[in-house]
């Protein structure tokens, strides 16, 4: 059998066996837990990114080892989730606040990223395609 990469995205079979229960469990925690955002092909296979796999092995956790209710550990998620982007929010900001200076110098050279995803459904599993491409204001041209 091939290993499949770290960032590959698994089936469902697999994600069972890493999470360490069983499909039907991880189809019912699809309909519990609205935070569980897995890709779903036209002919029902689903398939989970590395993302899912962290999400329900922390859900799995909330529920077998600290022995909460399908609610509460709904709830802690949630308030997991909100901090982390009241924390990237924070941190965004801070990196487009004008700094004290005497004279509020607009920065000369700005350089953009733009990711760009194309997800090709042709294939039999998804195939992911990303091209990072930048601008540099001062010259006006890609980097």
């Amino acid at each position: 059998m091939v290993k499949k990469s770290p960032d590959a995205y698994r089936t469902i079979g697999e994600a069972s066996k890493e999470i360490g229960v069983p499909t039907y469990v991880l189809r019912f925690w699809e309909t519990k837990f609205k935070q569980v955002k897995l890709i779903k092909r036209p002919g029902g296979r689903r398939f989970y990114k590395p993302e899912d796999i962290k999400l329900l092995l922390k859900i799995k956790n909330f529920l077998k080892n600290d022995g909460l209710s399908i609610k509460q550990a709904n709830e802690k998620l949630d308030t997991d989730i909100n901090n982390a982007k009241s924390n990237i929010d924070t941190n965004t900001n801070r990196e487009y606040e004008e700094k004290p200076n005497s004279k509020n110098k607009i920065p000369q050279q700005t350089i953009m990223k733009l990711d760009t995803c194309v997800i090709d459904t042709n294939e039999e599993a998804p195939l992911i395609k990303v091209r990072t491409e930048s601008f540099d204001s001062t010259t006006g041209s890609d980097t």
